[in-house]
């Protein structure tokens, strides 16, 4: 059996730290979208062991592959003796911040549902999704969400609208680990949540346009000092007309929000001059990108 799926990307509206955890990770809110760029993962059914080959030098094909370590912790979870094959043709940017080692972890475990014939209570594939990374179990809902606690607790919003998106991409690869090993002690202090503004709130009322909601990435202070283009490029594409732009998650891709194809074209044609990575897309609703994953 063979089985070919899209692995889309997410972008985050908004990501705020809200202090340390006792177990030592970080305590998260943050509103997260899927987007319309994706990888390609092609399953096929083999006798015995796990096989990851990837079209992208950057990309391991052994065991530290999160694609493998899915597949090998579905078939310890559920005792299938049964191999996979799997071939990633990658055409998100490696450490981006647009979650594509969790959107591909995540499509693992739903596709080896199919080609092994298993189903798993959700329950237990949310469990699994979270122990492979904090944004995997996103990736099983799709659309608009807020996420919670370590960014893992995840809460379906209604779905925001943007037809005219572009990510950037200027190839600075920015570990999420590091980023986070690094933060100033402004951002480690618990925060008063209860007295804060929920930026996310404004989810709830934009149903067809992002505009209300307030654009924030806590993480943009730590990244940014490392990486003053990125900054450079959030500043040129603000220039270039864009009414909303953000870093997403823990970087480095830059996404900015257009009110019109012709602007975003224009922007994209100007950014592109640099050799970057600038791809136009537009936001995934639920039911749509439940759709296109075949469930």
């Amino acid at each position: 059996m063979k089985l070919t799926l899209p692995s889309f990307a997410k972008i985050n509206w908004t990501l705020e730290i809200l202090g340390q955890r006792p177990d030592g990770y970080h305590e998260l809110r943050t509103l997260l979208q899927t987007v319309s760029v994706a990888d390609e993962l092609i399953f096929e059914s083999i006798e015995q062991g796990i096989e990851i080959s990837c079209d992208h030098p950057d990309v391991p094909g052994d065991e530290t592959n999160l694609v493998h370590k899915a597949a090998r912790l579905f078939g310890e979870f559920t005792g299938c003796g049964k191999g996979v094959r799997i071939t990633i043709n990658k055409r998100l940017p490696v450490a981006a911040g647009i979650g594509g080692g969790s959107s591909n972890a995540a499509v693992t475990l739903l596709a080896l549902q199919k080609l092994w014939d298993i189903e798993l209570a959700p329950r237990d594939l949310f469990s699994l999704g979270a122990k492979l990374g904090a944004d995997v179990p996103f990736f099983f809902i799709g659309g608009t969400c807020l996420g919670v606690g370590r960014g893992d607790e995840i809460y379906p919003l209604a779905d925001v609208n943007a037809e005219f998106l572009l990510l950037v991409n200027a190839g600075i690869a920015v570990p999420t680990r590091e980023v986070y090993a690094n933060l100033p002690p402004e951002l480690t202090k618990d925060k008063a949540v209860a007295k804060m503004p929920l930026s996310f709130e404004a989810a709830y009322a934009a149903t067809t346009t992002p505009g209300p909601i307030r654009l924030c990435n806590d993480l943009e202070i730590p990244v940014f000092a490392r990486h003053p283009l990125l900054d450079q490029i959030k500043d040129w594409l603000v220039k270039a007309g864009a009414s909303g732009v953000l870093m997403s998650g823990s970087g480095s891709t830059i996404f900015a929000i257009f009110e019109s194809d012709k602007a975003r074209s224009e922007a994209q044609a100007d950014l592109s001059k640099h050799g970057w990575w600038c791809e136009t897309a537009r936001t995934l609703g639920r039911a749509e990108y439940q759709r296109l994953l075949g469930r």
